[in-house]
């Protein structure tokens, strides 16, 4: 068997599963850097994420028996979803990726909100706007602080919170359509969810702290998993993205992020792609999402099979420059589970910790804190079980 794997972030972790399955590797290599291209058989570079012509031209010229795309962002996914939709319907080649309407509601602000209203989940109160003096009606309507958002962007990007009328007028300039959104204070949660023919597996919930009105990227927080509730709350939790995940049909993966406000959970985002918390999602439930997309691809995906080893998992956000050549000096050390560097607007990279204890993950935390310079971090991940708990939530002792 021979299969075309589009992205090449997280490929180290299927590589050796594919292999051991006897199955032939083409990667395309989406990063500007050839990560993890040593791992596959023939490897190419892409650099278009709108492009999918040339990846339905290659997966024929190389005769392959299926395609599994795990590239990041959502217009990558936009990408993929045409590549499934010519591949499966032209040429009977499976491919799995993101059906291309499920990506094209997930994508755009406005269709995922009424997706949300449309089936009943609880969504946070918003409405899209094309000039300023709707922008004020609105305003007027719901109140300060807002949440400002672009209609077309994930992943914290593209969004601002204003907090009068003069931040209001100053974040409008330029935007033709905007969602704005009243602001929902609460801890955040993102719950990734692994999905394919109807068999539909949450992971444990990541808790990434709580909102805040610095705008602060998801991936420049510290995050903790699983999120240290109740066992009734990281239910509730994993049912509601169950849920969510399995109505929009997104498979084989995606994650749903989430606010607790006073009035209960609310959905934030919908995100079609392997997200920001992958890696602790893996860390905390100890499953290896990459390996269980292999398994929906040779037919034996059954969520029964699979079962939670628990560890305590955390994102530590590093300030000083990662180089090429620490990455394995880090990966070698107590407790650390991947390392990415992805150059963000405070960040150059984060590193995600496992442990069996909150103590030992703490320790694990200290060592990284003081060789890459986030001691700050460390700080912040002691005290993230006291946040949830000056929210009101009943919060599991760690």
């Amino acid at each position: 068997m021979k299969v075309l794997v589009i992205g090449n972030i997280g490929f180290d972790l299927m590589a050796p599963y594919l292999y051991n399955e006897g199955i032939e590797t083409v990667l395309v290599v989406t990063t500007v850097e050839p990560l993890n291209a040593e791992y596959a058989d023939t490897a190419y570079y892409f650099e278009s994420d709108t492009e999918y012509l040339p990846l339905v031209e290659l997966a024929l010229e190389e005769h392959v028996d299926a395609v599994i795309s795990i590239a990041g962002p959502d217009v990558a996914n936009l990408r993929d979803g045409h590549v499934k939709e010519t591949l499966e319907k032209e040429h009977g080649i499976p491919v799995l990726a993101n059906p291309l309407e499920a990506v094209q509601i997930a994508s755009d602000k406005e269709k995922t909100k009424e997706f949300l209203l449309k089936h009943g989940f609880p969504a946070t109160l918003g409405r899209v706007v094309e000039s300023r003096f709707e922008a004020f009606g609105v305003a007027k309507e719901f109140g300060y602080p807002l949440v400002l958002k672009l209609i077309d962007h994930s992943g914290g990007t593209g969004m601002a919170i204003v907090h009068d009328r003069f931040e209001l007028i100053k974040a409008m300039v330029g935007a033709e359509r905007i969602l704005i959104e009243k602001y929902t204070s609460g801890p955040e949660f993102s719950i990734e969810v692994l999905n394919y023919n109807g068999k539909t597996l949450p992971l444990l919930p990541v808790f990434k702290g709580y909102t805040n009105h610095q705008c602060i990227h998801p991936m420049e927080r510290v995050k903790l998993a699983p999120a240290p509730l109740p066992e009734v709350d990281i239910a509730r939790l994993r049912s509601l993205a169950r849920d969510v995940i399995g109505t929009l049909n997104v498979q084989p993966t995606g994650d749903v992020d989430i606010v607790w406000s006073e009035d209960g959970p609310r959905i934030l985002e919908v995100n079609p792609r392997f997200g920001g918390v992958t890696a602790l999602s893996m860390a905390a439930s100890g499953i290896i999402s990459y390996h269980a997309l292999v398994d929906m691809l040779l037919g034996r995906w059954n969520k029964k099979e699979y079962r939670f080893d628990r560890h305590f998992a955390a994102d530590m956000p590093v300030f000083s420059d990662i180089e090429i050549d620490r990455v394995k000096e880090i990966l070698n050390m107590d407790g650390v589970f991947r390392v990415k560097i992805q150059k963000l607007k405070q960040t150059s990279g984060r590193i995600a910790l496992k442990a069996k204890t909150m103590h030992e993950l703490l320790g694990a935390a200290k060592q990284v804190a003081t060789m890459c310079d986030c001691s700050t971090c460390f700080t912040e991940l002691e005290r993230l079980p006291e946040k949830l708990r000056a929210k009101k939530l009943k919060v599991v002792a760690v």
